[in-house]
């Protein structure tokens, strides 16, 4: 009857239990859906993609993003890029999106760096004009014109008639020199407005252009008055004539000191070495002699050993 009782208590306690763990196991799960992140699938760049690149299926890869921050216009399949052209640099592991890619059809070409409603045009510059090599591509520069007067081509104006303006590429052109031979052209592509192009035509048929390199992140249009050869002669001649100081006299130098007379040398007298004492030695030796508990002394006489003088 016991035996009974306890078989009947450790199967409800069993059940119990594992209608606990199954109520726990349960609500773990729940807790556990609720706070997973819902992924969106994507398409991202393998690797880094340069601008004007056409790309292809190897150059993508899915990937999965949280919906929050998934791109609204992100493609996820490869057949929707492959054979576009990208605006701009893409690099590993960014979405691909509508606005990083030209438009379909468009070729790996300039046109694709060109803003709405730009232009590109190009403008024939020598090396040193071309701030010696070191406008690049996406450069920001100011244009400079230098005209000269039809009545006196002596006088000259200088003015930065264009700010800020974008180089979309830098070109070498293969031209001929008066004599006949091979010159090196340099040619750069400025991005301007249809207005801007007329007169950049007109500056550079009419004087001599220059690009003058503006700093990284100066957005500032400065305003000038030009410059004229005239302009600069007159302010040459009414410069103030600095006149140099006249030099200074070196001092004289100090006299010189003659060095003191030596001192006369004095004699050292020279003391002889005190003679070594004279050791005298004795004419005999005692010998102690203990017979029991008596004590005897024998003097033994030897002959003297002192040299005698």
């Amino acid at each position: 009857m016991g035996e009974r009782r306890f078989l009947v208590v450790l199967g409800a306690a069993l059940l119990v239990a594992a209608a606990a763990g199954a109520g726990v196991f349960r609500a773990l799960r729940v807790a556990e859906a609720r706070a997973r992140v819902p992924m969106l699938p994507l398409l991202v760049a393998a690797r880094d993609l340069p601008e004007g690149h056409r790309i292809t299926a190897a150059d993508t890869r899915r990937a999965e993003v949280p919906r929050d921050t998934r791109p609204a216009a992100a493609y996820e399949h490869p057949d929707s890029v492959v054979g576009r052209v990208t605006r701009v640099a893409v690099f590993a592991g960014e979405a691909l999106v509508p606005g990083r890619l030209a438009p379909e059809g468009a070729g790996a070409g300039l046109e694709v760096k060109i803003a709405p409603g730009k232009r590109a045009m190009a403008v024939k510059i020598d090396e040193v004009a071309g701030v010696s090599g070191l406008v690049q591509p996406n450069s920001r520069v100011d244009v400079l014109v230098t005209l000269r007067d039809d009545g006196d081509r002596d006088r000259q104006h200088a003015k930065l008639f264009m700010a800020n303006m974008r180089v979309l590429s830098v070109g070498t052109a293969l031209e001929r020199g008066p004599d006949g031979r091979p010159l090196d052209a340099t040619t750069v592509a400025l991005e301007v407005s249809p207005a801007e192009a007329e007169q950049l035509a007109v500056a550079a048929n009419a004087g001599k252009i220059q690009l003058v390199l503006r700093g990284y992140g100066d957005p500032d249009t400065v305003r000038t008055p030009g410059a004229t050869a005239q302009a600069m002669l007159q302010r040459l001649a009414t410069a103030p004539v600095v006149t140099p100081p006249a030099p200074r006299a070196a001092p004289p130098p100090p006299p010189r000191r003659s060095a003191p007379a030596p001192e006369p040398v004095r004699p050292v007298a020279v003391v002889p070495p005190a003679p070594a004492p004279r050791v005298v030695r004795p004419d005999s030796s005692v010998v102690q002699v203990y017979r029991r508990a008596a004590l005897t002394q024998h003097k033994v006489a030897r002959p003297d050993s002192t040299p005698r003088p």
